[in-house]
């Protein structure tokens, strides 16, 4: 007899639902099959029983423009929990000539305690400094197996030139590192600012503006080039336009081994918001796009040219938002997006603009296998971790800040109508949050969880692996 069985519910198995119970023991799942018993047992029946979301993209406790993001690591593991998030990546934010395990042991001292979901971290660096290069060899062995860059902020000093773009990836080829980029042409970027800067025309209305779609496409075709000639694997964070995204789907056909992800405000929301008083609200990097923009990103995502769905969660309050001063140079840009994720791409399907296996793979398995995760985490096989999210295909509910956990006071889907909502999440096994219950989770209750390297299908394929 098992310690806890799901029963009656519809398991994803082999890319499919199939009408099966689940069984956990201790921390794994145990068995998935027909009348298991188990000394507990819990009725989902007409529900979903899917992998629990990976969010490979999350900023907590980031400081930003004078404010801090709203979220610490338990205050977000609590909302990731309750939609359905089992794991977060984050990032470990450089400071000064940090090298990478300086800035990961500062950030994994900040999170133990706090986090209450598993979690690691992507290295972040902005200067490629002597003690990155002495420590890059030695962070795959620390668990971490992913680095972050930045072809834009240059005033930030965050930039990297094509020459460091060239030494920082022939280096993470050679020790098996995947690189993240924030792929934006800062040098165009900041050019543009400061010509809206001197036309004084900073309001939030000059944000697409000077950040327009073919910064994006450009800085994606150029480190599309420079993967194929150092032959390291890159991974585009944020993708927000359609053309972005395509252009990713025919880099891989010529070579590139390149991947990426979108997020769900570039799917769900365009840039008509930021007309009005409130329009920097939704002000984040990359700005959402046009409309025309935004359902072509749809049809690039089904067409299998991105991999997967994370948020780039990185929330501030309304108050922290006000600050701005009608300046985007001094706007907290970032929106919250970690409680909303696996309801968002699954009310997808149900708008049949994704199919369900595209939606669990972008928000599960795809981020689980790109960073070394899978099959612990992003499946439900036997043996790994019983992380599960337990969902209800028909229920109908209207996203408001006001029923959220994440600490903002706003939503930027306030008032959208979504079919489908979490009902259960498991953790290793464990019930830390229920629809009927509520948070039953712990403080402290998360595990850093080190990675391997990343799953190669996903760089050298034109679509996602079968």
């Amino acid at each position: 007899m098992f310690e806890l069985v799901l029963k009656g519910g519809q398991v994803f198995w082999g890319d499919a639902l199939i009408q099966a119970d689940l069984a956990i023991d201790g921390s794994q799942i145990a068995a998935v099959g027909s009348n298991l018993k188990g000394k507990r047992e819990i009725d989902v029946s007409a529900r979903w029983i899917l992998p629990g979301a990976v969010d490979a993209h999350t900023h907590f406790s980031l400081p930003f423009a004078g404010a801090v993001s709203a979220d610490d690591f338990y205050s977000g593991s609590i909302a990731g929990a309750c939609g359905g998030v089992t794991t977060f990546i984050d990032f470990t934010a450089q400071i000064g000539d940090e090298g990478v395990l300086d800035s990961l042991a500062r950030r994994r001292e900040q999170a133990e305690g706090l986090a209450a979901i598993d979690y690691s971290f992507h290295a972040c660096i902005g200067r490629y400094s002597p003690k990155v290069v002495e420590q890059l060899p030695l962070l795959a062995s620390h668990g971490v197996t992913s680095l972050k860059i930045f072809m834009a902020y240059g005033k930030s000093g965050l930039m990297q030139n094509d020459t460091g773009l060239l030494q920082i990836l022939s280096s993470c080829r050679e020790n098996g590192i995947l690189v993240t980029v924030h792929a934006e042409n800062g040098e165009l970027i900041d050019h543009l600012t400061d010509q809206a800067a001197a036309a004084n025309n900073l309001g939030i209305e000059s944000l697409p503006m000077t950040r327009p779609v073919f910064t994006e496409t450009e800085a994606i075709r150029r480190i599309a080039d420079f993967s194929r000639y150092t032959g390291c694997k890159v991974y585009i964070v944020h993708v927000s336009s359609g053309e972005g995204a395509r252009i990713i789907g025919e880099e891989r056909q010529k070579g590139a081994l390149i991947t990426g992800e979108t997020c769900p405000q570039y799917l769900y929301l365009d840039e008509s918001r930021l007309a009005g008083a409130n329009g920097h609200l939704w002000g984040c990097c990359p700005p959402i796009r046009s409309r025309q923009q935004q359902q072509l990103l749809w049809q690039r995502f089904a067409c299998g040219d991105l991999a997967v769905v994370a948020t780039d969660h990185c929330p501030f309050t309304t108050a922290d938002k006000n600050t701005w001063e009608n300046r985007i140079t001094s706007l907290p840009m970032g929106l919250p997006g970690i409680e909303t994720l696996p309801q968002l791409i699954l009310n997808g399907v149900h708008r049949e603009k994704i199919s369900l296996q595209q939606a669990v793979k972008a928000i599960s398995e795809n981020p689980a296998r790109i960073f070394g995760l899978y099959p612990r985490k992003g499946s439900l096989m036997p043996g790994t971790d019983a992380d599960i999210m337990v969902y209800s295909p028909d229920c109908n509910q209207e996203i408001s800040a006001t029923k959220l956990h994440m600490k903002t006071d706003y939503s930027p889907y306030e008032g959208l109508q979504c079919r489908g909502c979490n009902e259960i999440t498991i953790l290793r096994g464990k019930v830390i949050f229920s629809r009927q219950d509520g948070w039953q989770g712990e403080k402290g209750g998360g595990q850093f969880v080190s990675r391997y390297s990343a799953d190669a299908d996903f760089f050298i394929k034109k679509g996602l692996p079968a």
